[in-house]
Order: C-alpha cells, then structure tokens, then sequence
C-alpha cells in the first residue's frame, strides 16, 4: 500500500510537471511569435492597407448602407403589414360615461388590428426613387474605391519616406563618423596640417550634420508609425521594410493627352461628378410626379371585444360599435395630394439645382483636367530634377577628386577641399530627395486617373537607372 501512495503521488507530480512545462512553453512560444520581425516590401504593404486600413473598411460599410436604401426603395409589389392592439378600461354606461368612468362602472376593452397594404403605382414615383437609390449604391462603390486609391498612395509617399530617411541617415553617420576621424587624427598629430580655424570649422560642420541626422531618425520613426497606421497593424507587432536602397521608378511617361482621357474614364472624382448631376436631374423629376395619384390594394381586419356589456349605445352595427365589432375589408385606394403653390416652388427649386450641378461639373472637369495636368509636369520636373541632381553629383565629386588631388601635391588648398567636401554631401542629399520627389510625383500621376486597376505607365525592366538619368553610380565618400 505504501509503494502504491508513493507511485500516485509521483505520477500526480509528473502530471503537474507536465502541465507546467506546457505552460511555460506555450508562453514563450508565444513571446518569440510575438518577438518575430516581419518583413514587408511595397506590394505587400499596399496589399495589408487595403485590407486592414479603417478608412477602406469604414467605406465598405457606406456601400452597405447604400445597398440597403436599394432595397427600401424597391417597394412595389411588396407587402406592408400593420399591427395594433389596445387594452384599456372603459365606462359601461354610455348616456354618462364621465360619471361612470370615474364611479368605476368599467368594463376592459381589448382591440387588435391586422392590415395588409401592397402599393402598386406611385406615377413613376417608386422607378424614380429606385433609380436615385441606384445612384446612391454607386457613388457609394466610387468613394471607397477613391479612398482606395488615397490609401495606396499614402502607402508608397511614407513607403519612398522611410527609404529617404534611411538613404540619408546612412549618407550623414557615414559623414560624421569619418569627420570624427579625420578631426580626432588631426589633434594627435604633433605638427597637423590643418589649422585650427579649418579644425573648427570641420567640427561646426560634423555637428550641423548630428541635427540633421537626429531629424532624419525622427522622421524615419514618424513615417514607419505612419505606415503601420495604414496598414492596421497592432503597436505590439514589429515589422520592416524588405528594401533599404531608395531607387527611382523606372518608367517612361505616355502622352498628357493619354493622362487626361485615363482620367475622364476611370477617376471617380469624374464618376461621382455624374452621379451628382444625374441624382439631381432624377431628383427634378421625382418633384413633378408627386404631383401625380397614387395606388394601391388593401386587406384590414379589426376586433374590439369587452368584458361587460356598454349600455345605452345608440347604434349597435359592428361598422358603428365603438367597443364590441368585428370588421373586415379589402380592396384598391386611389390617393394624391394636389398643392399646386408648394408643388411649383419645389418643382422650380429642384429644377434649379439640377441646372446648378451641372454648370458645376462643367467646371470642375475642367479643373479635374487642369490638375492631372499638373501632377503630369511634374512628374516630367522631377524626373529631370533627378538627371539634375545625378549631373550636380558628379561635377561635385570632381571638385573633390581635384581639390584634394591639388591639396596633396601643394599647390591646393584646404578650404577648397573642405567646400568641396560639404557640396558632395548636399548634392548627394538632393539626388535622394530628387528621387523621392519624383517617385511620390510618379504614384499621385497615377492616382489622378484612377490606376488601382488601370496601367498606363510602361515600365522598363531591361533599363536601367543609369541609362534612364544618365551618369555613374558615385562611389563611396572619401574623405580620408
């Protein structure tokens, strides 16, 4: 018996064990899961937008609500059901009903009320309100995919941001690092070549660039935040993205006259300017036929009962019996309203308003063409902002190569070589923003006509960055 407790208790004690060492493990599965980095590159950060971002979702929900108005307007032919029932005390004496009422010579009333109408014709009312409610659904499905497409471009502006930071971080803690360098080298040298006004100013210059690149870390936190916004992804989850260069898009510009006509037929500002004019037009429309009759087919029953009988009623039909009845009745109700002084007002008010919206969408596509025609020059600008900056890095990276080359054989001088020094540094700065410029110029161009699902851009796979902008990748700063 002994030997017996002592195997229960060891068993019980593994068991615990095992329980426990499940626990800890299921936890600290859940920490390295937790701890997990993902990686994400453009496509799949527009892909998570899309699906998790609460603008996109809440737009969703707008369509539903449209929908839903289409089916409330779909009302002919479906029936209308009414329902009542009343229970109250009553007078049984008729002739002095205060009196009684109040002397409690009562009775309890009970009614119900059953009513079936079916509308059938409206004067074109139910087609019109069925076709703005058409309208509805699809200016709703316009506006979420408009805010698709706002989604997808705020996605690659803080996309190309975090890759500006990162690109101009690593330019700045390279340029700090080795004026650190060339600075801490120059004090341990017993007779340096530097003066101590070139030293200064060298040390003034590394902490410029320290303030810059703190601002640059900030915003690179500022814009990853940003972007996890968009995605929908929770604080707790840790994620980069998969690029670390920032490259422009490679991708040749078609026709401003393409540009616009893609914009007409695909932008929903465009679809949504007629859906206006025309839910207005309906709208017009729908006025002058409330003036017409309306029609349609009715079934009702009514029961009244009591528990006493009411005395000294004057009539006792069960059309006239106010407490004790049994009625029934069905057939066809022709009905209208004629008010011909409210009805003209506003007739005239909807007539007016319709033309409204329309000389308002004559303007405002005139100014929709006006502005893809901005976004089309500059994104042309700035693709020649980056030959620019390639061409302005280049001639900056010579004068470094000539004013050291000529400092090291002494006939150069040093603040030659220092100015040369930060113009490599601000030029290659600019190519950077050049690049990002362009490449958030490029995603706007291609929101104004409407490209989540529309290509109008040709890329070019087999080119590439140097035969599109011209000029040799620099190489790395030396400063040494």
């Amino acid at each position: 018996m002994p030997n017996r407790r002592i195997f229960l208790w060891a068993a019980l004690a593994l068991i615990l064990l095992g329980l426990l060492w499940g626990r800890v493990s299921s936890a600290q599965d859940a920490d390295v899961s937790q701890a997990k980095e993902i990686i994400l590159n453009l496509d799949d950060c527009i892909k998570m937008a899309l699906e998790n971002n609460e603008k996109v979702i809440g737009s969703g929900f707008g369509i539903d609500a449209a929908q839903g108005q289409l089916r409330e307007a779909n009302a002919a032919w479906w029936p209308i059901i009414e329902y009542q029932y009343r229970i109250a005390p009553v007078p049984t004496d008729a002739t002095r009903a205060f009196d009684a009422f109040f002397e409690g010579e009562l009775a309890l009333f009970n009614s119900f009320r059953f009513a079936v109408g079916m509308p059938m014709f409206a004067s074109g009312q139910l087609l019109t309100a069925r076709q703005l409610a058409k309208n509805g659904v699809t200016a709703s499905k316009e506006n979420d995919i408009k805010e698709r497409e706002v989604t997808v471009f705020t996605v690659k502006q803080l996309y190309n941001g975090i890759l500006l930071a990162v690109e101009l971080e690593k330019l700045l803690t390279d340029a700090v690092d080795k004026i650190s360098k060339k600075v801490a080298d120059e004090e341990d040298e017993e007779e340096p070549t530097h003066s101590p006004y070139d030293l200064l100013k060298l040390k003034v210059f590394k902490v410029d660039l320290e303030k810059r690149l703190a601002e640059t870390k900030q915003n690179r936190e500022i814009a990853k935040e940003g972007l996890r916004i968009q995605m929908g992804l929770e604080p707790e989850v840790k994620f980069r993205i998969s690029d670390d260069l920032l490259k422009p898009v490679l991708a040749e510009l078609s026709s401003l006259e393409n540009y616009v006509t893609a914009s007409m037929e695909h932008r929903p500002e465009v679809h949504l300017l007629d859906i206006g004019v025309d839910t207005r037009k309906k709208q017009y429309k729908l006025e002058k036929q409330k003036m017409g009759p309306t029609a349609g087919f009715a079934f009702f029953v009514e029961v009244g009962r009591t528990t006493s009988p009411i005395r000294n009623l004057a009539f006792q039909d069960d059309f006239n019996d106010p407490f004790d009845y049994s009625r029934a009745g069905l057939g066809l109700q022709l009905s209208g309203k004629l008010d011909f002084h409210g009805s003209s007002g506003r007739i005239k008010k909807a007539k007016a308003e319709y033309f409204k919206a329309a000389y308002e969408k004559m303007i405002a596509t005139k100014g929709l063409k006006l502005d893809v025609e901005k976004s089309y020059l500059t994104a042309q600008r700035k693709q020649d902002d980056i030959r620019r900056a390639r061409k302005a890095e280049s001639m900056a990276r010579q004068m470094l190569f000539l004013s050291k080359s000529n400092y090291e054989i002494g006939i150069g001088d040093e603040k030659d070589y220092t100015d040369a020094l930060q113009l490599v540094l601000l030029t290659r700065a600019q190519y950077f923003q050049a690049v990002f410029d362009y490449n958030v110029a490029l995603a706007d161009l291609e929101q104004k006509v409407g490209q989540i699902n529309y290509e109008l851009l040709t890329p070019h796979p087999q080119m590439d960055e140097l035969e599109m902008f011209g000029y040799d990748e620099p190489d790395e700063l030396a400063l040494e």
